[in-house]
């Protein structure tokens, strides 16, 4: 049984910084059209896409970057994940490099005056790419495989525990913590 055809989806862009001034009503960037898909295509792809990272471990430092980032945000609690959120400054400025790291991603699409991600609005939408960068590891990685263009994001300030695993370990703490407290309530210690 065929899944049904979505209509197609028109994203709003960012404009590109280098785009030369002009009027702005003769000016406006059009919207990227963006194929239909189905839902069997989009899985396809991703199996593709995974097995082109895991293939790319053997020639690629960035894969191991890109493995970290789907492992933290699958599996963190948001209020781990989360914890470098409000020390980010910056904005995407859909430069798209990021999305030709290693090799140019599936669901990247571009025309001459701007870019989008097919899917990245959607229910498919990867997890690693919905919360980049997670940390300042995560943005030196890739700044590293980009440069000389530099990523407009950047962090000033870092929370109470930077490290992720110092993060894990003061949420186990607290956690054991909170069940120590109820014990000692029940047994009226």
């Amino acid at each position: 049984m065929s899944q049904p055809v979505q209509p197609p989806q028109r994203l709003v862009q960012i404009e590109p910084l280098n785009k030369p001034a002009a009027s702005s009503a003769a000016s406006e960037t059009p919207a990227i059209e963006i194929p239909k898909f189905t839902d069997a295509w989009v899985y396809r792809t991703k199996t593709r896409i995974t097995f082109r990272k895991i293939a790319s471990f053997f020639y690629a430092r960035h894969s191991y970057g890109a493995a970290r980032r789907w492992v933290l945000s699958s599996f963190l609690p948001d209020r781990i994940l989360y914890r470098w959120k409000p020390y980010q400054r910056g904005g995407c400025n859909r430069c798209g490099l990021c999305c030709k790291l290693t090799f140019r991603c599936s669901f990247f699409v571009e025309n001459e005056h701007t870019t989008a991600c097919m899917i990245y609005t959607t229910k498919h939408a990867t997890p690693p790419c919905v919360v980049f960068p997670i940390d300042p590891i995560d943005l030196r990685e890739v700044q590293r495989e980009i440069a000389p263009a530099p990523c407009p994001f950047y962090f000033e300030g870092q929370p109470e525990h930077p490290t992720t695993w110092g993060a894990v370990k003061a949420e186990l703490r607290h956690a054991l913590g909170k069940r120590v407290d109820k014990l000692k309530e029940a047994f009226d210690f």
